[in-house]
């Protein structure tokens, strides 16, 4: 490993150590310890979620989960970031491999590596380095940040982005833009502002897709808030059995 990246990782060791150990939600990963002599640096521990991450539950499972079970899921997820913005902590990389889907079908979200605590007096050392994200689901804000334009890399709004691109997941059973194989190409609709296409076949409603749309609308501050998610997903998995 490169003397350029230990410096890295242990700022995002730092920052996920600082963030995890505030946090207490049942839908979030809880940090239970840090293990050492398991490499150059100290090991996270958290509970073993069998289901492993949304993504890997979804590929084997989705064919069988009844839409409320998925809209369940979707509930759980907007709690768990719900609560992160009431703690002023923004995830920075919310994803289908950062939720974790516990034994009894909870979804939990996890990896704060590249969260922040986003009050404006803040020690640089919690602060990422350059804008993060898993691609299929990041906000374009990120992309175009400079890395000295902290307040953009640290937005609420675009870990709400971030979620449309869930809902999208779970609803289909499909990460967005699966049908893009090359990354310079999806860095590209990202950029151009051109979000997932709706699926063909109709799995998806009408007001799911609208919701979907205003998550990624592409003026930031007129997306929905968090609690709005909530609000929408929790009517939903009581309408739908």
């Amino acid at each position: 490993m490169g003397g350029i990246e230990i410096p890295r990782l242990t700022n995002r060791f730092f920052r996920e150590i600082k963030i995890s150990s505030t946090l207490n939600h049942e839908n979030i990963v809880p940090l239970w310890g840090v293990a050492c002599q398991f490499g150059v640096l100290p090991a996270l521990v958290s509970p073993w979620l069998k289901n492993g991450t949304l993504t890997e539950y979804l590929q084997n499972r989705h064919k069988e989960l009844p839409r409320g079970q998925q809209y369940a899921l979707l509930r759980d997820v907007a709690r768990g970031l719900e609560y992160l913005h009431s703690q002023l902590i923004v995830h920075g990389d919310l994803s289908g491999f950062n939720v974790l889907v516990d034994d009894d079908g909870k979804a939990r979200i996890t990896d704060f590596g590249l969260s922040a605590l986003v009050p404006a007096r803040i020690s640089q050392a919690l602060l990422p380095t350059a804008p993060g994200g898993t691609l299929h689901w990041i906000a374009p804000e990120y992309l175009r940040a400079d890395a000295s334009d902290v307040p953009s890399m640290l937005s609420q709004a675009s870990d709400v982005y971030s979620f449309g691109g869930i809902m999208l997941q779970v609803l289909e059973g499909k990460i967005p833009y699966h049908y893009i194989p090359h990354t310079a190409a999806l860095v590209g609709q990202v950029l151009q502002g051109i979000t997932p296409r709706r699926p063909v076949v109709p799995v998806i409603i009408d007001e799911d897709w609208d919701f979907m749309q205003k998550c990624w609308l592409p003026h930031a501050a007129s997306r929905p808030s968090a609690t709005d998610i909530v609000t929408i997903m929790e009517a939903r998995a009581m309408i739908v059995v």
